[in-house]
């Protein structure tokens, strides 16, 4: 018996081949299939809908798949190992099909309508109108998203799971060593807000969070050439992107980025803009589209655990009151830069900063949304893999955010209080002298 204790513990433990590891994508995959084919999806108007989508759902997972099974090859991980590592990405993708044929008033109310708009529509036509709160990337997504024949609210989050499997991979690669890099990668793949952005909401955060994320992880491997092409997808995206890119500044004075990337970054949004230029829409109208959303809420607080989380609103005076709080968040983010600057930096340091500086801002700026947290949120999980004493304020800005998106009993000023402390838990060791976590 001890021979074949010896001989199975062996087996299950020592690297696997090619061949190996190609029978078990696929032994993933037809698992995933399967569990896939038990959800209702009772959006489909009929079996070919239904099976296309089911189809398109492994695309994410593969994807999934393609990040943890080579990350596993490269430590000579045995079959157990990356087994576990494919049941991983198989949770979190039932955790995300749990709420495909859910959905919040974003995507009844206005992505709904917007794809209608597209679906009766040329490419150029839709160009050429201001449909919609996004910048053209994410419109061309759409319209893309209305020719393939499956429902609209399949599609839009269908790209969020994939925006999550290249987010997972991000954290992935942000990590200086990839065992601890797979721990990054699970966490972000399982956190619950994450799932429920893309597979309850309809969000496309991940999209944006990705890409600004892969962007620090290019920096940080002396590819800067690729970091600020991803830096100027992350704002093609979403605005929300700003909050992050302050790094920037920070990278080029470690030399990490140089003024020629600054060209690549707006050579980058001028070609993610041409299409929707040469079909004839107004290159001023680019720009309204992130202007306008500046003046789109005017209340301090949309559910947010930050700053206005603290306190009773009701009858504060919104104009001097936001004006108060964005200039406290500018000099709360230069500060903090100049804090970062002081200090001799590493790769633990970028990631708090990364943490640091999407937390900071948002938790001081006037007019947030509860998923405005969304990218701290992302690389608070990275910074707890790579460094274990910061596991806690990840997991506080965990819960906090988990306790705005879903129904919960913690309140909102509870959930704040969670974000400040998540805040000053991590600048204390900002100037403390590093000491690896092994």
């Amino acid at each position: 018996m001890k021979r074949l204790d010896g001989m199975l513990r062996e087996a299950l433990t020592a690297p696997c081949g090619v061949l190996g590891v190609l029978v078990l994508t696929l032994m993933l995959l037809a698992g995933e299939l399967v569990l896939t084919s038990l959800f209702q999806f009772s959006e489909a108007a009929d079996a070919f809908s239904r099976m296309m989508t089911m189809v398109l759902m492994l695309i994410p997972f593969a994807i999934m798949i393609a990040f943890a099974l080579s990350s596993a090859v490269r430590t000579g991980a045995g079959i157990l190992q990356m087994t576990m590592m494919g049941v991983i990405c198989m949770a979190s993708m039932v955790m995300r099909l749990s709420f495909l044929d859910r959905t919040g008033g974003d995507f009844t109310y206005y992505l709904s309508d917007w794809m209608k708009f597209f679906a009766y529509r040329s490419f150029g036509a839709s160009m050429r109108e201001n449909i919609g709160e996004y910048n053209v990337l994410y419109q061309y997504i759409l319209f893309f998203l209305t020719r393939l024949p499956i429902p609209h609210v399949y599609g839009v989050k269908w790209v969020s799971f994939i925006g999550d499997a290249m987010l997972a991979g991000a954290a992935l690669s942000l990590c200086g060593d990839e065992k601890r890099g797979q721990a990054a990668f699970a966490a972000v793949l399982l956190v619950p807000t994450f799932a429920l952005n893309g597979g309850m909401f309809a969000q496309c955060d991940s999209l944006y969070a990705a890409c600004a994320l892969w962007g620090l992880a290019l920096a940080l491997n002396h590819r800067g050439t690729g970091a600020a092409a991803c830096f100027a997808l992350s704002i093609a995206f979403k605005l929300q992107a700003v909050f992050f890119l302050p790094i920037v500044l920070v990278l080029f004075l470690d030399e990490e980025l140089h003024l020629q990337d600054a060209l690549v970054f707006l050579l980058t949004l001028a070609a993610v803009a041409l299409p929707a230029v040469l079909f004839g829409k107004n290159p001023l109208e680019l720009i309204s589209i992130y202007t306008s959303q500046t003046g789109l809420y005017t209340g301090l607080n949309y559910n947010a655990p930050g700053f206005y989380g603290l306190m009773e609103t009701a009858g504060l005076d919104a104009y001097a009151y936001g004006k108060f709080s964005i200039a406290l968040a500018l000099g709360a983010c230069l500060l903090l830069i100049l804090c970062f600057l002081a200090e001799k930096r590493d790769r633990i340091q970028y990631l708090r900063l990364a943490v640091l500086l999407p937390l900071v801002i948002v938790f001081f700026l006037p007019r947030m949304h509860e998923r405005y947290f969304y990218l701290a949120e992302a690389a608070a999980m990275v910074l707890a893999a790579e460094e274990r004493r910061m596991i806690p304020p990840a997991m506080m800005i965990a819960v906090a955010s988990l306790s705005v998106y879903w129904e919960t009993n913690i309140p909102l000023v509870a959930a704040s209080f969670l974000m400040l402390v998540s805040m000053g838990y991590i600048l204390s060791y900002v100037r403390k002298k590093e000491k690896r976590d092994d």
